[in-house]
């Protein structure tokens, strides 16, 4: 039998069967000794003792948060309570782009800033490819659009802790009824609600939500970051050395596209930020 990974704690596996029944069961040791694991939203084969014997072959995965096999992520980052910041959002974008996953911004609490700042953003994006829908919780702007997107699709809502994303998918569906943290002023962050990755079936798909970042940490090389980093994935290709990190490398066309304003100077010197932080590749001479 076949069947969808909904959730993992403690070892226990809540698994959607062929029959669309939720089950639980655990996995045969012989994944502990290929030092593998089922991951939520694998796709696995089940014996006739309801256990797991094998993973089908995954389209995705993410390492933080931990899923597998998604058609696309939105990107929940808010405007307001926590402040927008282009350096994190670059940083998720970074991350989803490195694990070869699509993704969609979405701007939350928009009701709560000037929309000529909004639009200076939207139009940032906008530029280097990202769908950008503009959200309010208050008044359901965007609502409509993000659930259309959701038709037939396997997504996570990945974000920063207090951006709003349990409420948004409450909002989506309210039987899910997702623990909402409320943003706490005093400590400038929200307060960390979902503990784990969930899977909830949502019409012919799924909807995954995921446990909120205070901070996240990119896990890859700076050669990585040169290559997928959101404002130069048009021209890395163009670049005179094949592992060219856009600083000081002769015949750079990232830096040409940053001379003639192709290039945000604000997405660059975020992209200098998170490059200082990365190790080289251990093979690069």
């Amino acid at each position: 039998m076949e069947g969808k990974v909904l959730a993992v704690s403690g070892g226990i596996y809540r698994i959607l069967n062929s029959q669309k029944t939720i089950i639980t069961c655990k996995p045969r040791g012989i994944f502990r000794h290929h030092n593998k694991k089922p991951l939520v939203g694998d796709q696995v084969i089940l014996d006739d003792e309801n256990m797991i014997v094998q993973i089908k072959e995954r389209k995705n995965v993410l390492i933080r948060p931990t899923i597998a096999n998604l058609d696309f992520a939105f990107v929940v980052t808010s405007l307001k309570e926590p402040d927008f910041s282009s350096l994190l959002l670059d940083k998720f974008l970074s991350m989803l782009s490195l694990n070869n996953v699509e993704t969609v911004i979405i701007l939350s609490k928009y009701d709560l800033v000037k929309e000529d700042n909004i639009a200076m953003i939207v139009d940032s994006y906008q530029s280097l490819g990202y769908k950008v829908i503009r959200y309010s919780k208050k008044t359901q702007e965007g609502l409509k659009e993000i659930k259309a997107m959701m038709k037939d699709k396997t997504v996570a809502f990945i974000g920063q802790t207090g951006v709003g994303k349990s409420s948004l998918i409450n909002l989506i569906d309210p039987n899910y009824n997702r623990a909402v943290g409320e943003y706490s002023l005093a400590l400038g962050r929200g307060k960390h609600q979902t503990k784990e990755v969930v899977i909830f079936p949502y019409g012919e798909g799924y909807l995954a939500d995921t446990p909120g970042f205070s901070s996240l940490e990119l896990q890859c090389f700076k050669e990585d970051l040169a290559r997928c980093f959101p404002s130069f994935s048009h021209y890395v290709n163009e670049c005179y050395f094949t592992d060219c990190l856009h600083q000081n490398e002769k015949n750079c066309k990232v830096k040409e596209h940053l001379q003639s304003g192709k290039i945000s100077k604000e997405h660059y010197q975020n992209y200098l930020t998170l490059l200082k932080d990365l190790p080289y590749r251990k093979d690069r001479y």
